[in-house]
C-alpha cells in the first residue's frame, strides 16, 4: 500500500459516455493539502466511456489509473477489484454519472474523519438530478438521520438514503467489519446499504449541512426503475440485505414488530405507487396498527387503497 495516499476515489463506469467527463473533472477539481488517486474500472462499456477515462488518465498519470475487464462483471465486483486496487486511507465513491459540486469536497470530509478519529462516515448533502442534469430534488438526508451520530437503526427498513457519491468512510472499518465477498455470493445489487450498515454499528456518523455533489437519477437506475418488476427486484433485494446484517448485528433497539411495519410501509407505498392492489393488501395485513390509520390500512385494505388511488 502507497502510505502516501489519503484518499482513494471509486469510480465505477459502464456506458457512461455522456456523463463521465463531468465526473472525473469535479475530481481533478478538487483542492486538498492531502493527496489523492482516482480509481475508474470499466466493465466493458459498448461505448466510448473507456476511451474519454483512458485520455484523462494520459494528462494525468499521477492521479489517475484505469481497471479494465474482458468480460462485463457487475457492479459488485467492479467495487471489489477498485478496493483491492486502492491505497487510500479513506475511501470514497463517486460513480461516473455523478458529479462532486464542491471543491473543497474532500478536504472538509478528510479533516472531520481526521479529528474525530471515533467517526467511521461523514456524509455531505446533494442535488438529485436527472438524465439531462436538471435538478429534481435538492437534499439527500432527511432531518432524523441528520440529527443524529448514530444511524444503524435509522437505516434499516430499506431506509438506506440517496448519495453515495456524497459519503467518505474509513478503508480499516471497511477491512474489518465488511465481506464484499459475501455481498457478491449472496447477489447483493447495491455496495451502499451493507457497507453502511456494517460501519455505522460500529463507529458514529456524521452529516456535514453542506451540498457537496449530484447524483443522478436516471430511468435505468436501480433504485429508480421505471418498470414495477425490476424496481422491486432491487426493494426485496435490500430486504436481503438486512436480513444479513441483521442476523450479524441484531435490530439494536427496534423491536421485531417495529422492523416489520417499517418493510411493509415501504412496499405498501411503492403498491400505491404503481397501482398494485394485490400487493399493497398483502403487506397491509402485516402491521401491527398503532393508530387509526394503521388500523384502517390492516382491516380495510382494500377501502384504503382506493380512497387513496381516488384521491391521488
Amino acid at each position: 500500500m502507497n502510505n502516501d495516499i489519503t484518499v482513494s476515489i471509486l469510480m465505477p463506469a459502464y456506458n457512461h459516455e455522456k456523463y463521465i467527463s463531468q465526473a472525473i473533472e469535479s475530481v481533478l477539481a478538487q483542492k486538498t493539502s492531502y493527496p489523492y488517486e482516482l480509481l475508474i474500472h470499466d466493465d466493458c462499456s459498448t461505448d466510448s466511456t473507456l476511451a474519454i477515462a483512458q485520455n484523462y488518465a494520459t494528462k494525468h498519470p499521477d492521479k489517475i489509473k484505469i481497471f479494465t475487464e474482458e468480460e462485463n462483471q457487475g457492479l459488485l465486483k467492479s467495487y471489489k477489484r477498485l478496493i483491492e486496487q486502492s491505497n487510500g486511507k479513506y475511501l470514497a465513491i463517486l460513480e461516473s454519472d455523478d458529479y462532486w459540486l464542491d471543491k473543497n469536497k474532500l478536504q472538509i470530509q478528510i479533516d472531520f474523519l481526521e479529528n474525530n478519529p471515533d467517526y467511521g462516515i461523514v456524509a455531505g448533502d446533494i442535488i438529485t438530478i436527472d438524465d439531462e442534469g436538471n435538478e429534481i430534488k435538492k437534499g439527500g438526508f432527511n432531518s432524523d438521520k441528520a440529527s443524529t451520530d448514530f444511524w444503524y437503526t435509522k437505516l434499516l427498513g430499506l431506509s438506506g438514503f440517496e448519495g453515495a457519491c456524497a459519503i467518505i468512510f474509513r478503508r480499516d472499518l471497511f477491512n474489518t467489519y465488511c465481506n464484499i465477498n459475501d455481498y457478491i455470493d449472496l447477489g447483493f445489487k447495491t455496495f451502499d446499504q451493507p457497507t453502511w450498515l456494517s460501519i455505522s454499528y460500529h463507529s458514529k456518523c456524521k452529516v456535514i449541512p453542506k451540498i457537496l455533489a449530484a447524483y443522478r437519477h436516471t430511468s435505468t437506475s436501480l433504485s429508480n426503475n421505471v418498470y414495477f418488476e425490476k424496481h422491486m427486484d432491487f426493494i426485496f433485494n435490500i430486504i436481503e440485505i438486512e436480513k444479513y446484517i441483521i442476523k450479524k448485528y441484531g435490530l439494536c433497539g427496534i423491536t421485531q414488530d417495529e422492523y416489520n411495519d417499517r418493510i411493509a410501509f415501504i412496499v405498501m407505498g411503492k403498491a400505491l405507487k404503481f397501482h398494485k392492489i394485490d400487493l399493497f393488501c398483502k403487506y397491509a395485513k402485516r402491521l401491527k396498527p398503532i393508530s387509526i390509520k394503521q388500523k384502517f390500512m390492516r382491516y380495510f385494505p382494500h377501502l384504503y387503497y382506493w380512497q387513496f388511488i381516488i384521491r391521488h
